[in-house]
């Protein structure tokens, strides 16, 4: 019997308890010795973090003949973003699965949301901008790939401090690859720690594709070494353990997950996983009714049921899950627009009207309510 791991790549991540209510125990130092797989002390202090975010001499200059000592912070960092989109730095080569360092991607002009995200993190603070990283909280997406399943997460970064105005002081969000995250989701700031142990667990996760279980477990010890609160990276090491068939020690990665962030998906879904492959089928099945209790309360996951009844034509099944997704979250424009179609769908126009109103007034991109403007001006014209 052969099962699916799902493992977390950034482009997120408070106690838990193991079945039947047993406090789960701390397997941390077990978990990163490396005995279990290789038999040895698994050692990565020639894994140096601060290489991540550092800067060359061609990326001083760089940075220094885009803002030319400007005094304002606004105008270095309109400045600086001008200068990126010029020199095609706005627009890279996206690679979801290609993780690189600041000097890397900008050298390379390739690389993922994390990529970018990093280098210009590290371009805006030689500019002399306050900023931190922030992620975003986007629905799952899963790719197959083999006989694991990637989980993209999101990640940009938001600068800080910027004066508007005499009285106003504002902050900007700066993201590569946007067009894809166009929902109302919930962001949270992260520090510079969390941003390079996701750096590591990506990196992992390539080497894991390619093979390289040593290095895996190399990236994914320091990456959690350099934040252990990120349950993402312990589900990705117990995938690594579940794939070099250590199933025992495996679970405990994921229950170390858990411990971490209760409702974490990928960790419930591997652990049910686990289990039911070692015929512990009690205690798979607690694990995929917490599964089935998470994703029922999530409204994206009713948004996704939704499109896909109205792709299949099937558009009162369409209309019932997205009154799930509307009850659960009011403020989506996503949930609207995809209603305004289905009503359009059936000939409902003034229905359809109306959803491209609640669409307009709870999105937040100007060329998003633009564009719901420009759908609701075409239906009144219908309607005349």
């Amino acid at each position: 019997m052969k099962f699916t791991h799902i493992l977390l790549i950034a482009c997120t991540w408070l106690a838990a308890c193991a079945p039947f209510g047993v406090p789960a125990p701390d397997y941390s130092v077990e978990l990163l010795s490396g005995q279990v797989l290789f038999g040895e002390i698994v050692d990565v202090a020639d894994i140096h973090s601060d290489e991540i975010l550092t800067l060359n001499d061609e990326m001083r200059d760089y940075v220094a003949s885009r803002v030319h000592g400007d005094p304002q912070a606004r105008s270095r960092l309109r400045k600086l973003i001008r200068g990126m989109i010029d020199d095609g730095l706005l627009n890279l080569d996206y690679d979801p699965n290609l993780t690189y360092s600041a000097i890397e991607t900008f050298e390379n002009r390739r690389g993922n949301c994390l990529s970018f995200s990093i280098l210009f993190a590290a371009l805006a603070r030689e500019a002399d901008l306050d900023l931190t990283f922030q992620m975003v909280d986007i629905p799952p997406s899963f790719r197959a790939d083999g006989d694991m399943i990637i989980l993209n997460n999101h990640i940009n970064v938001l600068v800080k401090g910027v004066r508007r105005d005499i009285n106003h002081v504002g902050r900007y969000v700066v993201d590569f690859n946007t067009a894809e995250y166009n929902g109302n989701y919930d962001t949270k700031r992260v520090s510079d720690d969390y941003a390079i142990a996701l750096y590591y667990s990506n990196v992992a996760v390539e080497s894991m594709q390619a093979g390289d279980s040593k290095m895996a477990f190399r990236y994914l010890k320091k990456g959690i070494e350099t934040d252990p609160g990120i349950a993402g990276l312990w589900v990705n090491l117990g995938a690594l353990y579940s794939r070099n068939k250590h199933y025992e020690t495996a679970e405990k990665a994921y229950h170390q997950a858990l411990a971490i962030q209760p409702s974490n998906k990928s960790a419930l879904t591997n652990l049910a996983s686990l289990l039911l492959f070692l015929g512990r089928e009690d205690e798979s099945r607690y694990y995929s009714r917490k599964v089935a209790y998470y994703r029922d309360r999530n409204p994206y996951y009713y948004y996704y049921k939704a499109r896909a009844a109205y792709r299949d034509k099937e558009h009162e099944d369409a209309l019932s899950f997205l009154a799930n997704a509307v009850k659960l979250k009011s403020d989506e424009h996503q949930f609207y627009s995809l209603r305004g179609l289905v009503h359009y769908a059936i000939n409902d126009y003034e229905l359809a009207a109306r959803d491209y109103e609640q669409a307009r007034d709870t999105a937040q991109k100007a060329q998003l309510i633009s564009g719901y403007e420009s759908k609701l001006k075409a239906l009144e014209s219908s309607l005349r």
